[in-house]
């Protein structure tokens, strides 16, 4: 056991589990003493790392002292919410700036008393053709509108369609739109049986029915697909990020599964493939275009110009799908780009009093969790935090 945990550690260091790995490692570490297994590793690992020589070896050593310290005050009934960060030589890669470990410690923490947030649920807005909107959260099972040729239909919590006119030539085109609040996540079927996954402050657009010879929804925020296949309609994403007069970028699929984030306030749009293949374009008549294969992530970039730059890398899928998964993952992340997610997902905006800490965090937990938690492991990097005006601001201090 001891040999397979090992492997997984190893795969989990350089982010590479496959999500059946993750839920295999995760068990494992209930089921071991995880002082006596994870720590040799953790010391090798450590061992083994480099810097860029601005670290001293005391330094070095109270650094490697600190987290491997750290690691014992981690409480096995923690594990639940609390992901191994089993990387400890990640400290190196970037001296001089803070890595922070989600590992609860004794003594105060820097969250000013407050009534607890709870975490985001289930729930969308839905708007009909008709401009009409159907709130979603807690709606029984059954249908919920009637359209032309269409009904929108209730099951388990689950959007999805019972078309009538689907694909006939010359019938009325109706469009739905489906729309995430700031902590709320949905997960519907498009009507060609095509899956989606929204997390939240997310809009996608969509038609009632796919006629013609392809099938396009457009998407603002962050939605993963599990493409229905259909030869004869090639399914596309138009996806629009961080731009005034809404510039778009497109991702072309046939059956596939990929997932893109592009929220207005992000400095980029990315497109991750888990599977299949699909051609990402920054924008609709580009000649630049990109196909990815499994495990590849299109990053677009939109500046003040109209032209788009786009790049291509290999994804670090852990994190891409964390937020699916029910996790918050912070890996190799600053406070900004931490704090975004707690705002998405909390329903909470974020003020900074003074310049924003430059703190790179690393770790996992869960998006079940109220927002104190998640704070008070924040609160380890020395970050102060209060929240007011009746839990709709929180404040991010020295």
């Amino acid at each position: 056991m001891e040999n397979r945990l090992e492997y997984l550690y190893r795969r989990w260091n350089s982010q590479q589990l496959t999500s059946e790995e993750r839920e295999e490692y995760f068990s494992l570490l209930e089921r071991v003493d995880v002082d006596e297994v994870l720590g040799p590793l953790m010391e090798k690992s450590w061992a083994a790392a480099t810097d860029d020589g601005a670290l001293s070896p005391e330094q070095r050593r109270t650094m490697a002292a600190a987290i491997l310290t750290g690691k014992e005050r981690v409480k096995p009934a923690r594990m639940r919410y609390l992901r191994w960060v089993a990387a400890a030589a990640a400290v190196l890669l970037l001296a001089g700036v803070s890595y922070r470990w989600l590992v609860p410690v004794s003594g105060k923490h820097t969250v000013a008393p407050v009534a607890d947030i709870a975490p985001g649920s289930n729930g969308a807005v839905l708007t009909l053709g008709d401009g009409s909107k159907v709130v979603l959260d807690s709606v029984a099972d059954g249908v919920v509108a009637q359209q032309k040729g269409a009904n929108a239909v209730m099951k388990n919590g689950q959007l999805a369609y019972q078309t009538e006119a689907a694909g006939k030539a010359g019938a009325e085109v109706i469009y739905n739109t489906v729309s995430t609040p700031r902590g709320r996540q949905f997960n519907m079927k498009l009507p060609d049986g095509t899956r989606v996954w929204m997390n939240a402050a997310t809009v996608m657009r969509y038609p009632t029915a796919f006629s013609g010879n392809e099938r396009i929804v457009e998407v603002t925020g962050e939605a993963y697909f599990e493409v229905a296949q259909d030869k004869n309609k090639p399914f596309s994403v138009r996806f629009l990020s961080s731009v005034e007069g809404g510039r778009e970028g497109i991702v072309k699929a046939l059956g596939t599964e990929f997932n893109v984030c592009a929220y207005r306030d992000d400095p980029a749009a990315m497109v991750t493939l888990l599977g299949g293949k699909v051609m990402v374009l920054p924008s609709p008549n580009s000649e630049q275009n990109s196909i990815l294969t499994p495990g590849q992530q299109a990053s677009v970039f939109y500046g003040k110009s109209r032209n788009a730059g786009m790049t291509v890398q290999t994804a670090d899928t852990a994190r891409v799908m964390a937020w699916k998964n029910g996790m918050l993952n912070l890996h190799n992340l600053s406070l900004t780009e931490v704090m975004k997610q707690i705002s998405r997902w909390y329903n909470i905006d974020v003020v900074y009093e003074d310049k924003v800490p430059e703190i790179t965090f690393w770790g996992e937990i869960s998006r079940s969790e109220n927002l104190s938690t998640v704070l008070s492991f924040m609160a380890e990097s020395g970050v102060k935090f209060k929240i007011e005006d009746g839990g709709k601001k929180l404040i991010v201090g020295k």
